[in-house]
Parts: C-alpha cells; structure tokens; sequence
C-alpha cells in the first residue's frame, strides 16, 4: 500500500467493505493452499489446466503489437516498432480520440493500461459503473461497449479503476469492482463468464490486471495490506470456462510452509500480502512472477521475523502453482514497503556470463536485478542494518524490544542493492521540509528503513517512490527505466497498539501532519544499465511534476510516459533528451502508454481524462488532429468558476453545484474547504494532485477557489452558514 497513493486514494471517500453479489458465478471449486519455503517445489495446488494449449496471441516475445498489459508476457513495454524516432517525433499528432464511456456518463481513465491485438485495441474505464470496449485502432471508432451493470455486476462504492484488460482464446478478460473476474467475446463484447475472485469478502480498492498465457488467466488480489482480514493471494481460472484451477496464498495459512517465518499464527490471521498489479510469464521455464505486498498492520504491533511470502517477488509454477521460489526485497516490514510494480524479464550478458534476468523496483526505493530461474540476484545485494534518527538512539532499543528484530534476537537486517544506480534518494534531506515539526520542535532526520519514535517527528523516505508504475526495458542497449516520485514522509509513534478503526485511514499507529507530513513531490525518470545495474542518465522533473504512468520503449529509440500535470512526453532512450511533449487543457494522464503498428503505421496511444470523460487518445506521424480536441470554450469577460472547475477539476472532484462526480479526488460537498483552502491546493497541489499554477491563470484560482467555497456543500447542508 502507498504511503501517498493510499492516503489520497482511500481518502477520497469513506471506504467500506466491498462485498459483491454475484449470480452464477463461475470457479464454484475448491481452493488448496500453494503455500511453500523459497526452495519448496513440493507443495499441493488443486487441480490443472489440462492439455496445453497454443497461445491464440504473439505474446511471447515483443512486437509491433502489444497483446498483453506488458506488451508481450514477459512485462518488456517494448514495441518493436521504429517507425516514429528522435528525429521525426516533431511531426507526432493526435490521430484519434475514442471516448471510453456512453454518452453522458461520467467517468475517468484513471490507471487502465489498453491492449492492442489484429488492428483493435480493447480498453476500459473507471467510474462508477465501468465500461470496457473495442475500438479501432487506426481510427478509434468503437465496435462494442458493454458496462459492469449490464452484465449483472453491481457494487455500492464508487470504483478507483482496473489497471488494465487480457487477451486470449477470443476473449476479452477483466476484473470488475468487487472482485469479479470476467470473460468477454473478443468479437461482440457478449458476457462469456464471470467468477467471484475475492471470495472472503473483504474490502478491496484496486482491481488487478489479469494475465493471459496458455489457456489460463492470472490475477491476484489487492487491499489486503489496507486493512486486516484478507490473506492475500494469487489464482489461476480456466480461460474457456471460468473455473478456478489453483490458488497460492502470498500470507501462508498456519502451519504450511512459510508459516514459521511469521512470530505467531495470530499474526498470520491479521491480513497482507496484496497483488497489486500484473504478473510476469516465462513460458520456457513454466514460471508466472507477481509482486508482492507488505503486511497488516503496516507499521508495528507484529513480533519478529522475516514474513514470507511478503514484499517481494513469488515464482510459480504455471500450471499447478507450485512455488519454484520466493525472494524478498524487505525482510519484517514495519514501512509500507512493499513490491507494487510488475517485474521486467530481460536477457543481457553480465559479468562475461548471458543472464535470463528479472528486475524488480519496489517502495523502498531499490531496484534488484535476480536471475530468474533461480531468484538470486545477478548483481551484488547486502544485508545491512537499518537506519535510525541521528539524534535519538533510544528509539532503536524501543522498536527492537517491540519486536523489529530477527527470530533470533539478532538486529533486523534489510537487503540492499551494492553500487546500483540511485532512483531516488534513500535519506531525508533538511531542504524538503519546513525547520519545524508539527509540534513545533525539530525534524530528526533518517534513511529508508527508519525507526519512529514517540518523542519525535521522525523524516524518512516515505515508501511511495517506486509505486504501481510500470517499468520498461529496451534490449538493444541492455537499459531498464524506472518513474519514481521523491517525497518526505514525516511522523512519530503514537504506540504499536493503536486500532485502525476504518478503511479512510491509515498507519493509525502514527501522529503526522495529514498530506503535508509528505512535501510535495517531483518525479525522477532514471536509466539504469542491467550489465552492474549503474544510473545511465536521469531526468528529474520540478517539484509538484511527477512520473503519473510509467514508460514504454520502442525500437525507434523512443520512451513514452506521462507526468502529473497532464503532460505526454517523449525521450530519447540512449541519451535521456526530451524530444517530444503533448498537452492539453483538461487533459489528465495516468496510465501507460501503448505502441503498435497497423499496417505501415506505428501508433502510440494512452488513456486518459478529457473535461470529466474517460477517452482513448491515439497519435501518429503527421496525422490531422480530431475535431472534439478543439480548445475548449472560455467563458467570456471574468473568469467563470464553475466552468474553470467543470474542465480541469470535474473529473477527480464530486461537487453538486457543478454537477459532477469525480472519485479521484475527496468529495468536496462532504469537505465543504474555504476559499483559501481551495486557493492553497490548487496552486500547490499535493498526494495525487498535481498543482495548477503555470496551468490556470491567477484569475482563474481565484473564480474556481471562490465558487468551491461558495457553492460545496450546499445540496447536503454541510456547508456552515
């Protein structure tokens, strides 16, 4: 769970448990525990797919397609398309713009990652009735819609957005709210199955992108890590059918393998090990490779050790999930530092040696190269004590005695990356923080893996830096490239046995000072070189800018992302130089892009946010720009509020007055903020928004603050008269 995303994110609204209804479901069979030790290739899994079948896409190694959410399975986001390079990008334009829900819904494109298959391109939006379609690819005319609630699947909390859709066996796969994995004809968008994911009935925020390889379909399942409760898991489902096939338990049941690892099997009833995102596939070795999440509760209240399988990588076997392997980026973790972005495979010579590699960043700001057969890392790793505020060595001594410690009684050691390139500062640094604390006293300062006290405000790396934002690789170099977000995370103890009373808060084990306990933070693009895992070149954007979406690559030497303000760029992937930039009032970008090729055409296309709409946006060399991207119209003589706030705040905000219901962002009828409130935010920004001041006028904050202060509340009488 991140420590930004999860405070703006659960913030939003008050969250409760999601429990969705779900009439003939599929996967009606029973789930064994696939639980086992890092060396285990003996544990039970139910059942089997059967007959192995031909994949029905090109998925296996990266194309001019782009099948899966990766690209190909193995997570690359590299297109071997080299059509558009540095030296054309200037004639790159808007080709097409697809809208990604019925006409006057509202909605948002949120984090949804398109696939691309034989000239169509299948994506979905979030709202609060999500829809998933077919487009055209060169045109981005739609051939089919479908929403959850035709389908039959009706949940009672506005949805935070699926990642992405998979492809195979004609059909179209995607997980609903709720959790809810369903099946579609690839050709008509008709309901083909749908089977009840989160069967224990817990809540859940994200829904994963599923995988498709060899008849099988793989997701796990998020939220586990939020709130206690929810053992979290990885299941594979028939593709033709529906029908569960195996499920692994990323939180072992007591007394199976990897129990031992955890101080008391109470403790492996409170919840954890989340799957937020895609897995990876290598088909050769049979392996299936998902991140996973930190446990519940996030910070303390746990004796020790090391709490496998948890914040780290899980190798599976395909067909039984069997585990091959497990390997863990933080050992016991008391941080929120858990592995939310999917892996990278790649292939690169190493120290004279041809290395089958995995790379994996997650939120304690490292990145691990391992051989992925084996799961050792390929390139020098240390177990290393952990950090502590400089000033106050007795809060060390009282973490350890709360149970940061090994089994053993030895210091907790955490494994950390020899030599490797720097994706974002590990330590706090004075100049990202005001001179006082909260309570008015001095910041003490710290690294990654920071004790807190409770005398104390205690600044450390704040465990959002390497979130869900995809990665990419680009083979002809041997370069991966990581989108951070460089940020302060400042808090103190309140004490290990503080209850989390509900879904809209969390680490209520800390005092902190609400979002400004994290400084705004400015995004780091940084390429790394897989033969010593060393920085190559490093963008850093200013500070309020962040990396929104993570990248993709091409074989033109291109890098594609996004950034917070709703800017599309383009870099070099030699040289890091920005060759290309797309922006649009009103337009917002979190999610990955996409580059394919139709015919003699390479396009790169992003879903995204367009005045409160979630829409499909492709791009071409030398195309004619569509018609409904015209500039917007400005509201003559002073600068009109509502209209400021319906085309750049609409889409995260729900306010009444404006009519608009945005679930991105806090619902500003229940906030009922003050002008200078309004005023502060919007310049500044802060957690997922981006700060407007460059975007709007000075006239146009003041319309939009004053109008949100004016008019928010005012149909549920919240507002104060």
């Amino acid at each position: 769970m991140s420590i930004v995303g999860a405070r703006s994110a659960v913030s939003v609204a008050v969250l409760i448990v999601v429990v969705a209804v779900v009439a003939g479901c599929g996967g009606g069979g029973s789930s064994s525990s696939s639980s086992s030790s890092s060396s285990s290739t003996t544990t039970e899994a139910s059942g089997g797919a059967g007959g192995s079948q031909p994949a029905s896409f090109e998925g296996e190694a990266p194309s001019t397609s782009w099948p899966s959410v990766g690209d190909d399975i193995g997570g690359t986001r590299y297109s071997t398309a080299s059509q558009i390079t540095p030296e054309n990008i200037g004639e790159l334009k808007p080709a097409y713009l697809a809208m990604l829900e019925a006409p006057g819904s509202q909605g948002s494109g949120s984090e949804n990652n398109p696939v691309e298959v034989e000239g169509v391109i299948y994506a979905s939006s979030s709202s609060e009735n999500p829809v998933l379609g077919a487009y055209d690819a060169t045109t981005g005319k739609e051939l089919w819609q479908t929403s959850a609630k035709e389908v039959g699947i009706k949940h009672s909390l506005p949805n935070i957005g699926t990642r992405g859709v998979a492809v195979g066996d004609g059909e179209v796969y995607v997980e609903e709210p709720g959790g809810v994995l369903a099946a579609f004809d690839q050709k008509t968008g008709k309901p083909t199955w749908k089977s009840l994911v989160n069967t224990q009935h817990v809540y859940q925020y994200s829904q994963p992108t599923p995988v498709y390889w060899d008849g099988l379909v793989y997701i796990g399942q998020s939220g586990s890590d939020i709130i206690g409760g929810l053992r979290g898991f990885i299941k594979a489902f028939d593709a033709k059918t529906g029908k569960l096939v195996w499920t692994f338990h990323t939180l072992p049941k007591p007394n199976t393998p990897g129990a031992e690892t955890w101080n008391s099997p109470s403790e492996l009833k409170d919840g954890g090990g989340g799957v937020w995102t895609n897995p990876v596939i290598d088909p050769k070795l049979g392996l299936a490779y998902f991140p996973t999440g930190n446990p519940w509760p996030d910070i303390g209240g746990r004796g020790p050790g090391d709490e496998k399988y948890l914040d780290g990588v899980v190798a599976l076997d395909l067909k039984t999930g069997k585990l091959r392997w497990f390997y863990q980026t933080t050992h016991h973790d008391e941080w929120d530092y858990d592995c939310a972005q999917p892996p990278v495979l790649w292939t690169q010579e190493i120290e004279g040696k041809n290395v089958n590699g995995l790379s994996i960043g997650c939120k304690n700001g490292y990145v691990y190269e391992l051989d992925r057969e084996t799961g050792k890392p390929v390139t020098p790793v240390k177990e290393e004590p952990l950090s502590n505020a400089k000033s106050d060595p007795q809060a060390k001594a009282y973490d350890e005695k709360m149970g940061w410690k090994k089994q053993n009684g030895e210091p907790l050691t955490e494994p950390i990356p020899v030599d490797a390139g720097e994706v974002t500062p590990h330590c706090a640094s004075k100049n990202l923080l005001p001179p006082e604390a909260p309570d008015g006293k001095g910041f003490e300062y710290a690294c990654a893996y920071m004790y807190f006290g409770k005398d104390h405000y205690t600044a450390g790396w704040n465990g959002a830096s390497l979130d869900w934002q995809p990665s990419s690789y680009d083979p002809q170099l041997g370069y991966t490239y990581y989108c951070s977000n460089v940020g302060i995370h400042a808090a103190k103890l309140k004490g290990f046995n503080t209850e989390q009373s509900d879904n809209s808060k969390v680490f209520p084990q800390l005092y902190d000072n609400g979002d400004s306990a994290i400084e705004p933070r400015g995004g780091w693009l940084t390429a790394l070189d897989l033969e010593d895992n060393s920085m190559v070149w490093q963008k850093k954007f200013p500070t309020g800018t962040e990396c929104a979406s993570g990248s993709s690559t091409t074989a033109g030497g291109l890098l594609f992302m996004s950034d917070s303000t709703g800017k599309f760029r383009a870099f070099d992937t030699k040289s890091g130089k920005e060759v290309w930039s797309y922006s649009r009032k009103g337009l917002e970008l979190h999610a990955p892009p996409i580059v394919y090729q139709v015919g003699d055409t390479e396009y790169v296309s992003v879903v995204g946010t367009l005045e409160g709409k979630a829409v499909l946006l492709g791009f071409a060399l030398g195309a004619t720009e569509p018609s409904q991207l015209a500039a917007p119209k400005k509201a003559t003589g002073p600068a009109n509020g509502q209209l400021v706030f319906e085309s750049s705040c609409g889409t995260c905000h729900t306010l009444a007055a404006a009519g608009t219901k945005g679930t991105v962002g806090p619902n500003l009828d229940e906030l009922a903020p003050d002008e200078a409130t309004v005023e502060h935010q919007v310049i500044n920004g802060g957690g997922k928004m981006p700060a407007f001041k460059g975007q709007l006028s000075p006239a146009e904050i003041k319309a939009v603050s004053k109008f949100v202060a004016q008019s928010a509340g005012e149909s549920t009488g919240n507002q104060e008269k």
